[in-house]
């Protein structure tokens, strides 16, 4: 048990996964997963967040018979456009997030844990990442020596650059920003190819009815089954997800391209292309299916400089 308490919150539009996180071990039994009510006013958002906080604190005191937090260490994921340095969201327009547009959710967490009186004192810290710049971070103490590009593909396309540990902003061999999910690809961006709307959008135009199988874990078994609309679908996603990293492979020079996110659960459907593009130029590719447990590795990471 330790009187500084690290919490660790991964922040999306429909759920939040949150756990504690204690001498830099995470606590597997403490993960939780809640509804984060996104589509609701600032004041029960925020309000939530609040009792997230506290259903992950105060059992945890319990279990260990303490009555009181010297400091309390909380990391947040949170969807872009945001501020991250100074806890500002600007997500706007997208059916999440809209009521707190502009506001500083820092510090109106930060006020209603003071009015709580949680058994900690006026040391909490708040911060706020990009979870996928936390995946890549995470990642990376796995690989701390070498230059990756790590992917997350959910509900859009996440990506970082890192070279030794160092996340990667500009350069000619990256990204704007390192993010890819803006570049112009065929006829939109490449956050609509390479995401869960663009493999339904890619089996419905194979003719599967994607009102019926409506979410990726449906397509994958639809290929399991030997369908061969699904098997086409994860081989076209493959295929141009091979064809758009294709020029930063070439320009980045990576060691290991990591994916993951909800769709890399169905890497083994649609790996092989990129794996064939990546071993050209002596690349690894790795698939992770606990790409949470990463984010919450990079929360660690960003708060131990404090240490």
């Amino acid at each position: 048990m330790s009187d500084r308490l690290m919490l660790a919150l991964d922040v999306g539009g429909t759920f939040t996964k949150g756990c504690i996180i204690e001498h830099h071990q995470i606590l597997t039994s403490t993960i939780k997963k809640y509804n984060t009510y996104s589509y609701l006013d600032a004041e029960a958002i925020l309000n939530n967040f609040k009792r997230i906080i506290e259903d992950l604190v105060y059992p945890y005191i319990r279990a260990h018979n303490n009555q009181y937090i010297s400091q309390l260490n909380i990391g947040f994921t949170f969807p872009g456009p945001f501020d991250y340095r100074n806890g500002i969201s600007y997500v706007k327009g997208v059916g999440k997030f809209d009521a707190l547009y502009g506001i500083n959710i820092h510090e109106e967490i930060r006020k209603r844990l003071l009015a709580a009186q949680l058994p900690v004192n006026d040391q909490i810290n708040i911060r706020f990442e990009n979870d996928c710049h936390l995946f890549g971070i995470g990642v990376n103490e796995e690989f701390p020596a070498e230059k990756l590009i790590c992917l997350t593909i959910g509900t859009g396309l996440g990506s970082v650059f890192l070279d030794q540990g160092k996340i990667l902003t500009s350069g000619e061999d990256i990204p704007p920003e390192g993010y890819l999910y803006q570049i112009p690809y065929k006829d939109s961006i490449v956050d609509d190819y390479f995401s869960i709307r663009g493999i339904l959008q890619l089996a419905s135009s194979n003719g599967i009815d994607t009102i019926q199988y409506n979410t990726v874990k449906d397509i994958a078994l639809l290929a399991k089954e030997k369908n061969e609309a699904a098997i086409q679908t994860f081989d076209t996603f493959g295929n141009n997800l091979a064809e758009m990293l294709e020029p930063y492979i070439q320009s980045f020079q990576p060691d290991k391209v990591v994916i993951g996110g909800q769709i890399s659960k169905s890497f083994h459907l649609f790996g092989n292309a990129l794996q064939k593009a990546a071993q050209q130029h002596k690349i690894e590719v790795i698939a992770l299916k606990d790409a949470l447990y990463y984010t919450f590795k990079g929360i660690d990471v960003m708060f131990s400089g404090d240490d």
